[in-house]
């Protein structure tokens, strides 16, 4: 009996531990999920790589669609999302994709800290860097548009960092055309300083015309940079008074964006117009521009074409030409540069009064360029016979820009003169003759006939 009793507790104590229908029993070396093979073997990378590869499967179709918001509540932020993969350190790919989704939506300093983390982990990596400087470039373009706050010193870092990682880039890819077309960008778009733009446009078009035939097509997508670093190289050698250069870069873009249209047709043809302008070919300066005008959609603003030819009307000689033109844009939306064009046609034509007037409201509402206007009312009073308010004008043009932009104005200084010796105080122009002399203006135009006046 006590044998039978054994035997059934031993049988009791089987049956309790097979499993049933529903349980699975761990292998030997298995923890729940994963074997020690899959944990520690070859199938662990697979498995991590099959994973990360159908989260960036679904990051692209998201991207496809533009569907940012969905695809950051999916996928961000990267560490809880996705830990797997950050454990596995395979997370550098889809942080670069949710950083970017995170600059398409605006959200700046989220994608720089997630590109940082990227570049911290792999510091020569060239995407990595190219992506951080560029969010950091868009997010300044952001903020030009008023469409987020940047200012002071989070600004200037902000350029700093665009800066680093742009010449990181370059220096990890140094025939690209992207990042130097970029660079180029915020030098002379975002802080205003042209000659290094000009100097990363050029090595932007260098570096695309010196690639082979088969680059060039393995590479096509950088063509549109190419094309955009030409024309911006025109506007850049034309304003640094290299006039030849300009005209060889814009008949360049012309020919090569000739099917494509990469950049407006308008604002190709105006660039063209303001290249013969400058090199006083007016004939055909007025030709590039009407055909502007005609090339220019609808919608699309041409307040800048008809102010140049205006003034391109004018240094034909053909006054009634010029009055048409600078009627065409409504009185209500002309900016102060047109307004100030549209003194010079009417004080041309001889309505002074009309100027006069025209140029007191400009002076009044502008808060950037106000020496421009007073200059030019200066010119009036002078033409006029009114030496004491020519001069008054010229005081105010002076006192406005050394407030404002802190340095000398030789202009308003030229003219403070010339009027004051007009009205009759020879000792003061004296003196300011002398300021416009020790800010090492002795080749100002017509400083030495000023000084004969002045002087003898």
């Amino acid at each position: 009996m006590v044998e039978l009793q054994a035997a059934a507790r031993i049988i009791g104590s089987v049956r309790t531990a097979t499993p049933g229908p529903e349980t699975v029993v761990p292998e030997p070396g298995q923890k729940e999920l994963f074997s020690d093979r899959e944990l520690f073997g070859v199938a662990a990378g697979r498995y991590m790589k099959k994973n990360r590869n159908q989260v960036l499967s679904d990051i692209d179709e998201l991207s496809r669609g533009c569907r940012w918001d969905d695809l950051l509540s999916l996928y961000h932020p990267v560490d809880e999302k996705v830990p797997d993969l950050v454990s596995g350190k395979m997370d550098g790919p889809v942080r670069l994709k949710v950083a970017f989704a995170l600059g398409q939506a605006g959200r700046f300093d989220e994608a720089l800290k997630e590109l940082k983390t990227c570049v911290a982990a792999e510091p020569d990596h060239f995407m990595a860097c190219a992506s951080l400087a560029y969010t950091a470039y868009n997010s300044l373009w952001a903020a030009k548009n008023k469409q987020v706050f940047l200012a002071g010193k989070a600004r200037a870092e902000r350029i700093s960092l665009a800066h680093e990682y742009f010449q990181k880039a370059q220096k990890l890819r140094p025939d690209t055309v992207t990042n130097f077309y970029r660079e180029g960008m915020l030098f002379s778009q975002i802080e205003n300083k042209p000659k290094p733009g000009l100097s990363c446009f050029d090595k932007a078009c260098s570096n695309w015309e010196g690639l082979t035939d088969r680059e060039r097509e393995e590479r096509h997508q950088e063509k549109k940079n190419y094309i955009k670093s030409l024309y911006r190289s025109a506007s850049l050698s034309l304003a640094l008074g290299n006039g030849k250069k300009a005209m060889d870069r814009i008949t360049g873009c012309l020919k090569i964006d000739e099917q494509t249209n990469h950049i407006n047709l308008g604002f190709k043809y105006f660039a063209l117009g303001k290249v013969h302008f400058a090199l006083d070919r007016f004939d055909e300066a007025r030709n590039a521009l009407m055909f502007a005008l005609q090339s220019s959609g609808k919608g699309r603003p041409t307040d800048f074409i008809h102010e140049l030819l205006a003034r391109t009307y004018l240094a034909l000689g053909q006054v009634d030409k010029a009055l048409e033109t600078i009627g065409h844009v409504p009185e209500k939306i002309r900016r102060p540069y047109y307004r100030w064009t549209e003194a010079d046609v009417l004080c041309t034509a001889g309505r002074f009064d009309q100027a006069r007037q025209i140029l007191t409201r400009v002076v009044e509402k502008d808060s950037r360029s106000r020496h421009v206007g007073l200059i030019r009312l200066t010119k009036i009073e002078y033409r006029l016979d009114h030496f004491d308010a020519a001069a008054a004008h010229a005081a105010r043009a002076c006192d406005f820009f050394s407030t404002t932009f802190g340095n000398p104005f030789l202009e308003g200084l030229f003219w403070q003169s010339l009027c004051t010796f007009k009205a009759g105080d020879t000792r003061k122009a004296d003196q300011l003759l002398t300021e416009l002399e020790s800010c090492a203006a002795y080749h100002y135009p017509k400083i030495d006939r000023l000084r004969a006046m002045v002087r003898h």
